[in-house]
């Protein structure tokens, strides 16, 4: 638990360290802000390099089959192929990708439980049901673009222009009004510099800065908070918008806990721009992989079990076409499938991993596209990607689209959070809209007349899914994960300390496969 340094007691006779900074980030804003602080230093830990196997010797005749045809397992199979191996991937879906599903006019799946979904967007508009950003530091996902030519576009992760909301009017005067990020910034920018302006004019902070450098300070300052520099009182810019109204309270502002959004660096999901993402949609990339993969995947293949003996692998599948069962021999198998899917196959594994598999959990992350009529977003707002910040609507994360601009209509993604938010996962899909339509009214009261159709995707509900990305798991269990099981390994993402929708994934394919390869050449 962080300790607050009051204000007029300096920590140190010396200037502060990067450290002590960092300290005092942690004191002010909490651990999100501290490792986002943290991250734009350089401190914390990034994904782990490709491993350089190609030049590492050709395996002798070595079959390996690899299951699932998400991103680790293309991504496994892929890097197999490219060392020599004999391989083949099983997928139980009649398409690739696993999370990286991009729901278009005719996707379809029937929910657990039984409801059927047929999306009917227009053709051109498109939902990413599962993974659908890029942060600019993951490596992996973008040097595969790269090297397998997906052209990507930049996401708008944060955008100044978009609303804040809340709901509870306990939240003070602000509560129940439609507030833009930028007026929020700018107002508590300006208040708060124009008191440490004053402040220190007055000399009223004890810090360790040089006379030159508390003159330095102010000057930063009066930029920073369009502070007057003869009263250093804040005047709200231009660039706030909202014409010539005065700013808000800074009592009201902290009030409301629009606060909570305002940063120096957006240490959300997605991370600091530039953030990314493919042109058509997720699933170009795994499509991509199918193209350099060719026959090497199996589709419409359910695997039944896995059975290993000291020399090889047996596993057994369906075809969900035709209901008969096959089988793949290979020295050994390299498993992608969620560890949620796992759990329910017959399956050879010793006590110790099968207990970390069947302690294993993935997140029940849902996701709802909402075609519009028109993008009156951008028509009667000015907001062109980015977020609606309204936690208290209990929407999760409401966004809007980054990718063709000024067209004609445009799919919202009206909802993503926790399957269980709200009671939603309870409700017919039908009931999902409602709610979401009913709470995104209050900042846009468009939503109904321009709504035509919507897609749910509850991921804890998707067959051959049943939950949406893997846990990241405590170290101890990560390391029995991550070793090989007999002839076994896992590679999924649910097998990694990287959580994420894609990256997690990449990450352990690449483990496995360099472990794999380190087994096979030293015989």
């Amino acid at each position: 638990m962080s300790t607050r340094v009051p204000l007029g007691v300096s920590p140190s006779p010396s200037l502060m360290t990067r450290r002590d900074v960092l300290r005092a980030f942690g004191a002010i804003g909490g651990s999100s802000l501290m490792m986002g602080a943290m991250s734009a230093c350089g401190l914390m830990g990034t994904s782990t390099p490709r491993p350089a196997l190609q030049g590492q010797g050709r395996p002798p005749d070595t079959r390996v089959i690899v299951l699932g045809a998400g991103i680790s397992g293309l991504a496994t199979g892929y890097e197999l192929g490219k060392l020599g191996y004999d391989y083949q991937v099983l997928e139980a879906r009649e398409w690739v990708g696993g999370l990286c599903w991009t729901v278009r006019r005719g996707a379809e799946h029937t929910e657990v439980g039984g409801e059927r979904q047929v999306c009917d967007f227009d053709e051109g508009q498109y939902l990413n049901a599962g993974a659908w950003r890029i942060p600019n530091d993951d490596e992996g996902v973008l040097g595969y673009c790269r090297e397998l030519d997906v052209p990507l576009e930049l996401f708008v992760n944060w955008s100044d222009a978009n609303y804040m909301w809340e709901e509870n009017p306990e939240r003070g005067p602000l509560a129940g009004r439609r507030v833009r990020l930028r007026e929020v910034k700018a107002d508590l920018w300006g208040s708060t510099t124009e008191l440490l302006a004053k402040a220190m004019e007055q000399g009223q902070i004890d810090a360790p800065l040089t006379e030159e450098d508390q003159e330095l300070l102010v000057r930063f300052l009066v930029r920073a908070g369009y502070l007057d520099s003869d009263d250093l009182v804040y005047r709200p810019p231009r660039l706030r918008g909202s014409g010539n109204q005065d700013p808000y309270d800074l009592s009201a502002l902290l009030n409301s806990g629009f606060a909570t959004q305002v940063r120096s660096l957006n240490a959300g999901t997605g991370g600091p721009h530039p953030v990314f993402q493919p042109i058509g949609g997720m699933q170009q990339i795994p499509l991509a992989f199918q193209r350099a993969m060719g026959d090497k995947i199996t589709l419409q293949a359910e695997v039944q079990s896995i059975h290993q003996t000291e020399d090889a692998v047996r596993v057994v599948y369906r075809d969900t076409r035709t209901g008969r069962e096959h089988e793949e021999i290979g020295d050994y198998c390299v498993c992608c499938l969620p560890m949620s899917i796992l759990q329910g196959i017959d399956v050879d594994l010793s006590p110790a991993m099968a207990n970390a598999v069947n302690e294993s959990g993935h997140s029940n992350s849902a996701k709802m596209g909402l075609q519009m009529k028109r993008r009156f977003w951008e028509e009667d707002d000015g907001i062109f990607g980015g977020h609606l910040f309204a936690r208290s609507l209990q929407l999760g994360e409401f966004s809007y689209p980054s990718n063709d601009y000024f067209t004609e209509k445009g799919v919202l993604l009206g909802y993503y959070g926790g399957g269980q938010t709200a009671g939603l996962g309870d409700m017919p899909v039908q009931g999902r809209i409602e709610h979401v339509l009913t709470q995104a009214s209050k900042v846009h009261p468009q939503m109904r007349e321009e709504f035509e159709t919507g897609y749910c995707v509850w991921w804890d509900k998707v067959p051959y899914s049943l939950g949406a990305y893997g846990r990241t798991p405590p170290p101890e269990r990560l390391q029995q994960l991550s070793q090989a099981d007999g002839r076994i390994y896992l590679g999924s993402a649910g097998a990694s300390s990287q959580p994420a929708w894609i990256e997690g994934g990449i990450q352990s394919a690449w483990r496995s496969v360099e472990t794999l390869h380190e087994r096979v050449m030293q015989g």
